[in-house]
């Protein structure tokens, strides 16, 4: 069974709600593994949605729930019965999105988040004689925009990953299996530090074994990013 037109109404009605734009501005774009490419309206309508559960994963065999707050989040189990391992992002965090994922690739669940904290230089820089590269990776507050990767170690919820700050910041996370490898890429929309978030660039970042690297870009003034699963592949909707 295919989504009806109605459901695609709804979806861009609901974006356009949001954004107050025209539906002329409105694009699909796909990643083939080396480059995003825009895809025809038409043919993306044709697809079946796929629907998924992103607030909820398996690791280690128990299923958790992800719990969102004011700028925090809580993963614990998702009822009142079961206990076991749970985690609390730290006060100082702002946790501006968060999602379930295997950015990493390591075949396991793992809680991305999208955090901005105090900017923190780099500790070599104190070493090195010609330091301070990351010393604009900031907003005018001091605030800097980091993605954290949080899983489940030995029945503990630990930092498995946190890059250094970003040097530009990133917004409207999507992890999925872009290019059909089976391995999950990160798309995001990227702006500039105290800039405008509704003009951003559509990136796509895979996993290199250290962090994470650019793939591809697409630059405009974007101002969200909506990944929609369909039955021939992951596309991505942006305005």
């Amino acid at each position: 069974m295919r989504t009806s037109l109605s459901v695609w109404r709804l979806i861009l009605i609901s974006l356009l709600a949001l954004t107050n734009i025209s539906p002329s501005s409105i694009s699909f774009w796909s990643y083939d593994g080396t480059a995003l490419r825009e895809n025809d309206t038409a043919d993306v309508r044709s697809n079946r949605i796929i629907t998924s559960s992103p607030l909820t994963a398996t690791m280690d065999g128990q299923v958790f729930c992800l719990h969102h707050a004011v700028e925090q989040v809580h993963i614990g189990a998702c009822d009142e019965i079961t206990t076991g391992a749970s985690w609390q992002s730290p006060a100082e965090w702002q946790v501006k999105e968060a999602l379930f994922s295997d950015l990493n690739l390591d075949g396991e669940d793992e809680l991305a988040l999208l955090v901005w904290r105090p900017f923190r230089p780099w500790p070599v820089d104190r070493f090195m004689p010609h330091g301070g590269r990351n010393a604009s990776f900031h907003d005018a507050e001091g605030m800097s925009c980091q993605l954290i990767l949080i899983g489940l170690v030995d029945g503990e919820f630990r930092e498995l990953w946190a890059g250094s700050a970003l040097a530009d910041p990133i917004h409207s996370l999507h992890a999925a299996d872009l290019d059909g490898d089976g391995l999950q890429e990160l798309a995001a929309l990227e702006y500039v530090y105290d800039g405008k978030p509704r003009d951003a660039t559509l990136t796509v970042w895979s996993w290199n074994g250290f962090g994470f690297s650019l793939e591809a870009r697409q630059e405009d003034d974007y101002a969200s990013l909506l990944g929609l699963p369909t039955d021939s592949g992951n596309v991505l909707l942006v305005h």
